[in-house]
């Protein structure tokens, strides 16, 4: 195996397409096929399910990539230990968030940071909570931000910032009686909530228990998989539900959504710095996460 085809490898599995991979680096796609097809061959497997315009890995296929990850990693830690030792912080690094850090608190900060340290590189990966945690876990992003902090002997978590989820409702409908809703009254009312894995969802159900109210005791109408789709749909009418006051300051100005003050229940949640347990990282992952931890409490 070399470097060059495990790097390709890679690409594949992460574009899920010869031709975004092929473009994401600078390759023909004859030339990625024929890199990936001399791999299978060398490892005497196939490694890759081709199917339509989608391309999946094999269950070998997923084993060589966590690999293959970990090896790319290594090289480029080597490099950047080198350039430290020349005066140098740069290289390149994976950067994985939660959709309220990743499109809300994280840009801002990575533009700061990358003033401060123009030569490294920052991809930035989102994801549900639980999509991220599993990534740094197995070491396909080197650090997360996420919005849930869970028990783990191989993970880290560090707080990071904080913030405030409303109930939010469109301008158009008014469900509610009162201004003031009591917590009794969200049985009554059709619910937008996030996907499963999402750390927006995990908060509300834990405050909603712990005030009485089950997730099953309400009437959920939409289950959505990102911050977008949640507004879109209160937008136009289908529902209530709990979100970030940082993902709706737009919607507010222009008066398509409304918060709903609520009775007795404060939603304040905190943000993670979430990665592995273990004493060497490289130079630029040290750095950035040197600076977010200096920016703890500051977003």
């Amino acid at each position: 195996m070399e470097l060059n085809q495990l790097k390709l490898f890679c690409a594949v599995v992460e574009k899920k397409s010869f031709s975004r991979a092929s473009e994401a680096v600078f390759l023909s796609q004859p030339t990625v096929s024929l890199q990936i097809s001399s791999l299978e061959k060398e490892l005497g497997t196939r490694l890759l399910d081709r199917q339509g315009r989608e391309v999946t890995a094999t269950r070998t296929g997923e084993t060589l990539y966590h690999y293959a990850r970990r090896i790319l990693r290594l090289v480029d830690e080597a490099e950047q230990a080198i350039e430290q030792l020349k005066g140098l912080v740069k290289g390149e690094l994976t950067l994985g968030a939660s959709t309220i850090p990743g499109e809300y608190i994280l840009p801002s900060l990575l533009a700061e940071f990358k003033q401060k340290h123009p030569a490294i590189d920052i991809n930035l990966v989102i994801d549900d909570t639980k999509g991220i945690v599993e990534k740094v876990a197995h070491n396909e992003v080197e650090l997360g931000v996420v919005g849930t902090r869970e028990k783990s002997d191989k993970l880290v978590f560090d707080s990071f910032t904080s913030e405030r989820l409303v109930l939010i409702g469109p301008t158009t409908r008014r469900w509610f009686k009162h201004e003031l809703v009591t917590i009794e009254e969200l049985r009554e009312v059709p619910f937008i909530l996030r996907e499963s894995g999402s750390g927006t969802r995990a908060t509300v159900k834990q405050r909603l228990q712990q005030a009485g109210i089950k997730e099953e005791d309400l009437t959920i109408v939409m289950r959505l998989g990102s911050t977008a789709a949640v507004k879109r749909a209160v937008e136009s009418g289908a529902g209530v539900s709990f979100i970030s006051e940082k993902a709706i300051e737009n919607e507010i100005k222009l008066g398509t959504i409304k918060i709903i003050p609520l009775k007795d229940l404060e939603l304040d949640r905190k943000f993670f710095i979430v990665y592995r347990r273990q004493k060497s990282r490289s130079p630029a992952t040290q750095a950035l996460l040197q600076f977010l931890k200096e920016k703890k409490g500051q977003t």
